[in-house]
């Protein structure tokens, strides 16, 4: 089986096992499944109102799917504070890591 396979499988299970860039990539697939955006062409810098197709709906969007494929909860206070793709990146890795070592 491929790696990026068990990535990926890995990663829409819920489990804890995830490395920090498998976690930005899926998070990366989320936000340009939402936006009808190529997902590559995400980085980390980019504000999340600089990106195509954004709303505050589908902002929500992509937290909600987020939660659902990492098995997290993201705080309503974190979903406004983000501004960047890389700071919801490190949400989303420090909630990973809060969960499995719980």
């Amino acid at each position: 089986m491929d790696t990026t396979e068990t990535t990926d499988t890995t990663a829409a299970a819920g489990t804890t096992d995830l490395t920090t860039e498998a976690i930005h990539e899926k998070i990366r697939q989320i936000i340009g499944a939402e936006l009808d955006t190529p997902a590559e062409g995400l980085t980390p810098d980019q504000h999340f109102r600089s990106l195509p197709n954004v709303d505050s709906m589908r902002v929500l969007q992509i937290v909600l799917n987020t939660e659902k494929a990492f098995d997290i909860e993201i705080e309503d206070e974190v979903t406004f504070r983000v501004q960047t793709v890389g700071e919801f990146q490190g949400v989303v890795v420090e909630l990973c890591g809060q969960k499995s070592s719980a």
